[in-house]
């Protein structure tokens, strides 16, 4: 690949419940690696969120269709198409431009890989037969066209069975039928979701131990192993929803052994080059696995897997599509020499766990099953699995202080077996409260198919929790329940007190966590990723970070309402702040983030938001600034207690409360507010749904269809109306329009989503003004650039994917977006 002068990345398109901000963080690594070698980059995505269209070399926002692709293949005629950084959905639009022989005819490469794979990523019926001609262990697989074969497939395969669609419409839909009567549904719900109208009748392999392994292959076919993730829960409930270990926590090392030569085996036959992640089943009974899944892709295992052990998974692979063999990557300075070709080791244990929407849609269904549910996921690290268990938890956004205790103690005992047996969202805190009602470790695994190794861990999570409570105020009880994770917010639930009063406590006993680096050779060569989890042990691997310093506090994992909008704000924010000449220090436990990118910050600190924690890492970093998301305010009220000696700004993630439908066209007049001048960004307008009938906060069109002098009297109205606010910031004024007259009805920061939206229609980085607005190193020649014809925004919702009847679009509902340019 000599020759590689450019390259076409298909883009990811709006969140969904099957990914989040994974795919815009690898591209956004990747593209920053390609720029090095010189090698141009043209992403084509609608995703308003997304960083990466406004770093790569062309960022062409258009609709993730093939039509669009063929246009941006005739304009930029690149080398190459990168299908691997845009989930599923890309690999689908690169086989249709394989069928339509547009790679062919204008001699495209296809990188990650060939296009056979393509194809056999994209059927299940066609992977399966070729694992089988290699003698890979694989279940059984059928595709139908209609009710009668999958009745006649599932009789002989025997209930239960999996139904799913082939080349599914949306997100596809799986269902584990246990008998007769519940497949007629499950084949008429599935084909009708089809595109090729058939569903595939699968084996079922529900209640095995599942095992996901991530590989690495270079050009030459030299592999090795990136990671190898044990789910705590079994087959049966999807692996998104489960808590997962890195590394596994209880195979053999045959077994472990067998799963990395089948994985290889599978990445070598498929002929993959870079990142390959595989989905097993083991049946610990007979010690017989299965291969449920090949992914050759970036997700959400990948992100999880580089941010756990260190290993930049994604600049090595950036170097592997290149052509680069693994053995001839030098990954700079931080690294020994070869390191791209050592497999990571760990000397610590990551814990991920996902976070919820149920707080925005209370209707959708908790119960657990092969559907996924969550719609982001945070990690803990810590040196044994409690403690990273114990921060992982601790990381969720607004995550009760009691961690649960109180609600389980309500449930009844047939609630409780209801709730064993049934799996719901959660269940961690059910079986700790099944344990400290008398179920013994042996009744629960096999209620639940879970290892027993893990109920031996939430046993000991339920006794430590009864230990510190019955010991308050001691400081070796103190001490233990830090050195396990346990934050300052819980040990005052359980011994009345207040998270000050512990965090004081900590001081006059000189309890002080110490830092520890996330390396991936587990400390035997001296190198540095300078990510880093806290430890309560003697030795620290932290130095203050040169100055100047800004302090960001990232906004956690991917919640309705946000999306990634978050992360597009926070990280535009870290370049602009880099831009000024800061060292930024990020403390962030998303994994999926494209905030924990390497480019954009000095160091990262994988930890829980607590205010323990943020009042340590001030200690040692002393930095100029400190940015806080304004929903933290638990934080940030416990912040007002302490005398802190920095500059603290808030980043605006809270959402307007604006009605999710109205009957009556809203307009909303943007503004920069230094606090001085208000700096006009044009005005937004609500869309109307023809099919909710109403107009809708959360599909907007810019700019506003105002003529003058309408629009220059709301205009003058809304200048002055911000003018009246206290703090420099980004505004926005609404106005609702009655017949001919328009009501000013308030003023409110600018919303995250619309920020990035905005930032992209006038190619401004709104997030960096923001950031200059408070280092007072605003221009005050501020202009926008004018925008060709009109641009819309419409957000996306889970409704579909978590199955809620009539869901009614809101603010706080929005799981993504799409962006269009529309001619005028």
């Amino acid at each position: 690949m000599q020759n590689l002068k450019s390259v076409l990345i298909i883009g990811a398109g709006a969140n969904d419940v099957q990914h989040g901000d994974e795919l815009d963080s690898a591209i956004y690594q990747v593209s920053q690696v390609f720029k090095q070698m010189k090698i141009k980059t043209i992403l084509v995505d609608d995703n308003p969120f997304s960083v990466s269209l406004e770093k790569v070399d062309h960022g062409c926002i258009v609709p993730l269709k093939v039509e669009s692709l063929v246009d941006i293949i005739n304009k930029f005629h690149p080398d190459a198409i990168l299908p691997t950084l845009g989930n599923r959905q890309a690999f689908e639009l690169t086989q249709e431009l394989l069928e339509k022989g547009i790679i062919r005819k204008e001699n495209i490469q296809l990188l990650g890989v060939p296009e056979a794979t393509v194809r056999q990523v994209n059927s299940a019926v066609l992977l399966e037969r070729t694992l089988r001609q290699m003698e890979a262990p694989v279940k059984k697989i059928i595709t139908v066209n209609n009710y009668q074969e999958a009745l006649d497939e599932a009789t002989k395969l025997g209930y239960p069975v999996i139904i799913r669609s082939v080349l599914p419409k949306s997100s596809s839909t799986r269902k584990i039928v246990h008998d007769r009567s519940e497949l007629a549904d499950a084949v008429k719900q599935c084909l009708s979701q089809s595109r090729a109208e058939q569903v595939v009748v699968q084996q079922s392999l529900a209640g095995y131990k599942e095992i996901e392994v991530v590989v690495q292959r270079d050009s030459s076919g030299t592999m090795m192993m990136l990671s190898m993730i044990e789910d705590m829960d079994p087959i049966g409930i999807h692996a998104g929803d489960s808590i997962a270990f890195n590394p596994v926590q209880t195979l053999l090392d045959r077994q472990i052994q067998d799963i990395r030569d089948t994985a290889f085996a599978i990445t070598r036959k498929l002929r993959i080059v870079g990142t390959n992640h595989i989905q097993f089943a083991l049946d610990t009974n007979s010690d017989r696995f299965y291969v449920i899944k090949s992914s050759p892709y970036f997700d959400r295992i990948t992100a999880f897997a580089s941010q756990s052990t260190g290993y930049p998974i994604a600049q090595v692979t950036a170097q592997l599509y290149a052509g680069k063999r693994l053995r001839d990557i030098d990954l700079g300075e931080n690294y020994i020499h070869h390191a791209a070709l050592v497999e990571p080791t760990m000397d610590h244990i990551a814990a991920r766990v996902p976070v919820w929407g149920f707080s925005e849609l209370p209707k959708a269904s908790r119960l657990l099953g092969t559907e996924k549910r969550s719609v982001g996921t945070v990690f803990g690290v810590g040196r044994s699995t409690i403690e990273a268990l114990f921060k992982a938890i601790e990381s969720r956004y607004n995550e009760p202080a009691d961690f649960h205790l109180a609600a389980q103690k309500q449930l009844t005992d047939d609630q409780l077996v209801a709730k064993i047996v049934h799996p719901e969202a959660g269940r961690l805190f059910v079986l700790i409260e099944a344990m400290q009602r008398g179920y013994s470790i042996s009744e629960l695994s096999e209620m639940t198919k879970i290892d027993p190794f893990y109920f031996d861990q939430i046993d000991k999570m339920r006794s430590l929790i009864q230990e510190i409570a019955s010991h308050p105020n001691k400081e070796p009880f103190l001490q233990k329940a830090k050195s396990y994770g346990l934050s300052n917010q819980l040990i005052a639930r359980l011994w009345e007190t207040t998270p000050e009063q512990v965090y004081q406590m900590s001081l006059d006993h000189q309890l002080m966590t110490k830092y520890k680096e996330i390396e991936p050779s587990a400390g035997e060569f001296d190198q540095h990723t300078n990510s880093f989890y806290s430890a309560y042990e003697e030795e620290n691997e932290i130095e203050r970070t040169p100055q100047p310093s800004a302090l960001v506090v990232g906004t956690g994992g991917l919640r309705l309402g946000l999306s990634n909008s978050s992360d597009y704000f926070v990280a535009r924010l870290l370049q602009e702040l880099q831009n000024e000449g800061f060292n930024n220090v990020v403390i962030n436990s998303n994994p999926s983030s494209v905030t924990l990118s390497p480019e954009l910050a000095k160091k990262r600190y994988i930890e829980p938001a607590t205010i323990e924690n943020i009042l340590q890492i001030l200690r040692i970093e002393q930095p100029q600034y400190l940015f806080i998301p304004a929903s933290y305010d638990k934080l940030l009220n416990s912040l007002q207690k302490y005398d802190l000696d920095v500059k603290m700004v808030i980043i605006p993630d809270e959402l307007p409360s604006n009605a999710a439908g109205s009957d009556k066209q809203r307009y909303g007049f943007n503004y920069v507010y230094d606090g001085n001048y208000a700096y006009p960004l044009g005005a937004t307008t609500e869309l109307f749904s023809p099919i909710a009938l109403n107009y809708q906060s959360t599909a907007l069109r810019y700019p506003a269809d105002l003529v003058s002098p309408t629009y220059q009297e709301l205009n003058d109205q809304a200048n002055a109306a911000v003018l009246q606010m206290e703090n420099p910031g980004l505004y926005q004024v609404i106005f609702e329009q009655t017949n001919d007259k328009f009501e000013l009805l308030k003023v409110q920061p600018l919303s995250l989503p619309e920020v990035a939206f905005l930032s992209k229609a006038l190619r401004l980085n709104l997030p960096g003004i923001f950031a200059q607005l408070y280092t007072n190193n605003l221009d005050t020649l501020l202009e926008t650039k004018a925008v060709p014809g009109i641009v819309t925004y419409r957000a996306t919702f889970p409704f579909k994917a978590l199955r809620v009847k009539g869901g009614i679009p809101a603010r706080n509902r929005v799981i993504g977006a799409q962006m269009q340019f529309l001619d005028e």
